[in-house]
C-alpha cells in the first residue's frame, strides 16, 4: 500500500487507524491538518487508486471500558463527531466519497489494505455514482395540538353544533376525539403528498428515526425524516417542489426542513457485509 498526504505511520501497540472515509486516490492530497489531535495528522492511506482517508488515535481511547465510558460522555464525544462532519466535508469537496461512520478503527495499516484489497469493486462503483448524486435529509416537525385544531375547525359538522351548553359540550368532545385520529391520518397523507411532489427527482429515499423534540419549539415532536438522494446540482429543484407544499402543510400544524448536500452516508454499501466479517475493528456509535 502506498501513502500519500502525510499519511499516518505503519502503527505501533496501542496505536489504531481511525478512517473517516474512502475517495478517489487523485485527491487524496486534500487530506491535510491534524486529525484528532496536533500530534496525529490526517492523512491517506493509497491502495489501487482509492485513498483511505485517516489518522492515527490510541486504541485505549476508543476501546474497551475506556471507550465505552467515552461514548457515554458528551463532551468527549461532541466534538469528535463534529471532525468527523468536518473532515467529510472537506474531502467531498476535493472528490466523491464513501463515508463510514463514526468511529470506524482498523487496528494496522494491514487490516485496512485487506479491506480495501476485498472490497475495491464496490468502493470504486459506490464512488462513480456518488460523482452524481448526494444525499439531502428532509424533517418534518408536529404540532400536534395545531394540527388537531385545523382538523377540528375544517369539520363541516363543528358548524352544526347545538346550541346548548350541555349537549354541545358533549358533541365537540366527540368531534375533538375525531380530530385527533384525522390528525394522524392526514400526517400520513401529507407523507403521501410529499412523495408525490418529489416523484422523479429522488433517486432513493430511506425512512430514519424521526428527529428529536425542537428545543426551540418543545411542541413540535419529529413526525418524518427521510434520507434523499438526489441528482447533484438539484438543490433549485428540491426547493421549487417543497416550497409550496411546506406552505400548505405549515398551515396544518406540520414544519419541513430540508439540509443537505451530505455524502451519502445512507446509501452507502455495507462493506465485509458477509456472514463472519466486519468492516470495522471497533465501532462507536
Amino acid at each position: 500500500m502506498s501513502t500519500r498526504a502525510a499519511a499516518p505511520s505503519e502503527g505501533h501497540e496501542g496505536v489504531g487507524l481511525y478512517v473517516f472515509c474512502f475517495m478517489r486516490a487523485g485527491a487524496a492530497g486534500a487530506a491535510t491538518g491534524p486529525g484528532f489531535s496536533e500530534n496525529a495528522p490526517l492523512g491517506a492511506r493509497v491502495h489501487e487508486g482509492l485513498a483511505a482517508i485517516c489518522c492515527e488515535v490510541p486504541l485505549h481511547e476508543w476501546t474497551g471500558e475506556t471507550g465505552e465510558a467515552h461514548l457515554k460522555d458528551v463532551g468527549w464525544l461532541g466534538p469528535r463527531a463534529l471532525f468527523h462532519e468536518e473532515v467529510l466535508e472537506q474531502m467531498m469537496r476535493a472528490s466523491p466519497v464513501l463515508p463510514l461512520r463514526f468511529g470506524c478503527l482498523f487496528s494496522s495499516a494491514g487490516r485496512l489494505e485487506e479491506l480495501l484489497r476485498r472490497e475495491r469493486v464496490r468502493i470504486t462503483a459506490f464512488l462513480e455514482r456518488a460523482e452524481h448524486e448526494e444525499e439531502w435529509s428532509l424533517q418534518g416537525l408536529l404540532d400536534p395540538r395545531a394540527c388537531e385544531e385545523a382538523v377540528f375547525a375544517a369539520d363541516p359538522r363543528v358548524a352544526k353544533l347545538p346550541a346548548s351548553a350541555g349537549a354541545r359540550y358533549l358533541m365537540e368532545q366527540k368531534l375533538r376525539k375525531d380530530a385527533a385520529r384525522g390528525a394522524r391520518v392526514w400526517v400520513e397523507e401529507a407523507q403521501a403528498q410529499l412523495v408525490k411532489a418529489l416523484g422523479g427527482l429522488v433517486l432513493e429515499r430511506r425512512t430514519l428515526r424521526p428527529p428529536p423534540r425542537s428545543e426551540g419549539e418543545p411542541a413540535r415532536e419529529g413526525a418524518l425524516h427521510w434520507a434523499l438522494l438526489l441528482p447533484r446540482g438539484a438543490r433549485a429543484e428540491l426547493a421549487r417542489r417543497l416550497e409550496p407544499l411546506a406552505e400548505s402543510l405549515s398551515a396544518r400544524g406540520l414544519y419541513l426542513s430540508a439540509r443537505g448536500p451530505w455524502p451519502a452516508y445512507n446509501f452507502a454499501p455495507r462493506l465485509g457485509d458477509t456472514p463472519g466479517e466486519e468492516t470495522q475493528e471497533r465501532t462507536l456509535g
